[in-house]
């Protein structure tokens, strides 16, 4: 990609290209974060120039940088694979550079690499929420919003450098477009899940089906779980629905116990039990956050137990179409909590 001109409010000029990592660019890989984050970074791996090497040359997190005409790198933004989508991530600007509108061409850029894999199923991001600058200009590629992953980082020891921090854990917002997959197939949901799916398949332009049968849960569920015992936050995949579903998820959160451990919850709602399993989970304190569409060759809804950690959901810095969402979510919050409005 040639040069462009970018131009700040102060009608200063730069020129700078977008272009795939070589291995030179780690240490201003590393820069960028330490000038954002300092040293408090979630990815803790990030700090290493070797692993970021070998992220890359592994294909699992590729990284993209913006380069100055004089050859210094300014700005990153990483694709990584999630199923059969792939993520925009780890998007950072130097500081001194943010006034030029740079992080929409760049973006624009990621995405056109993202179409230009074959089989690519959607380009997906999940964003923070202490700002909505990234939820804009997601929105200008065309991403729709789909979820919440509330309660995932604990602030305390996540630096950065727009403002305090309203919530003891910070919530990540999740947006999509497809690329390739039109169709999400047939869904099994709960009729009080209907209008807000059909709300938001219906932005992404796909074709679905919604099933509302509360099938009984039989044979054995298939089921993993990750901790982060840093962020104390747990990750539930829930693959295929059986009876001994709550009894797997009690195990699960019997394991992790820490003062402010979480659980999000990611059920296949292609699934025939999942709105049996849906009921089950809101019996053991999980509320509904969203969904994950076309991510992979099954359709998820994120739910999520706060555990002791309280969600202020009205500090979160939304767009109007993310305030929607909000609003949804938060019913189900508060029901969950016993909170009246």
């Amino acid at each position: 990609m040639d040069y462009i001109n970018l131009t700040n409010q102060d009608n200063q000029s730069i020129q700078v290209k977008f272009r795939a990592f070589e291995a030179k660019d780690a240490a201003a890989i590393v820069n960028l974060i330490r000038d954002e984050y300092g040293d408090k970074y979630h990815k803790r791996a990030l700090y290493d120039t070797d692993y970021i090497i070998r992220q890359n040359n592994l294909g699992e997190l590729n990284f993209h940088v913006a380069e100055l005409s004089s050859g210094e790198v300014i700005g990153c933004l990483a694709l990584k694979p999630e199923g059969t989508a792939y993520s925009i991530a780890t998007g950072i600007i130097l500081k001194k550079y943010r006034r030029y509108g740079m992080f929409f061409p760049f973006a624009k850029y990621i995405a056109a690499q993202i179409r230009k894999i074959k089989n690519a199923s959607a380009i997906y991001c999940r964003m923070i929420l202490y700002h909505n600058i990234t939820q804009k200009l997601m929105a200008r590629l065309g991403l729709k919003v789909c979820g919440f992953v509330p309660s995932l980082i604990l602030a305390q020891s996540f630096q950065h450098s727009y403002g305090k921090e309203d919530n003891l854990k910070l919530t990540l917002g999740i947006m999509i477009r497809k690329v390739e997959k039109h169709d999400a197939g047939k869904i099994f949901l709960p009729q009080e899940l209907r209008s807000i799916a059909e709300e938001i398949y219906r932005s992404l332009k796909l074709k679905y089906e919604i099933v509302d049968a509360e099938n009984i849960l039989t044979g054995e569920s298939q089921i993993s779980a990750a901790n982060d015992p840093v962020q104390q936050n747990c990750t539930i995949e829930i693959n295929s629905t059986g009876a001994d579903l709550s009894e797997k998820i009690r195990a699960v959160q019997a394991e992790f116990r820490g003062e402010f451990q979480t659980f999000n919850v990611f059920l296949n709602i292609s699934d025939g039990g999942a709105v049996s399993a849906y009921r089950e989970l809101v019996k053991l304190g999980y509320f509904f956050a969203g969904f994950k569409p076309i991510c992979s060759d099954r359709e998820i809804m994120i739910l999520h137990n706060p555990g002791n950690v309280r969600i202020n959901f009205d500090a979160l810095k939304l767009t109007e179409d993310f305030s929607v969402l909000r609003e949804c979510v938060k019913k189900f919050y508060e029901s969950r909590c016993g909170i009246e409005n």
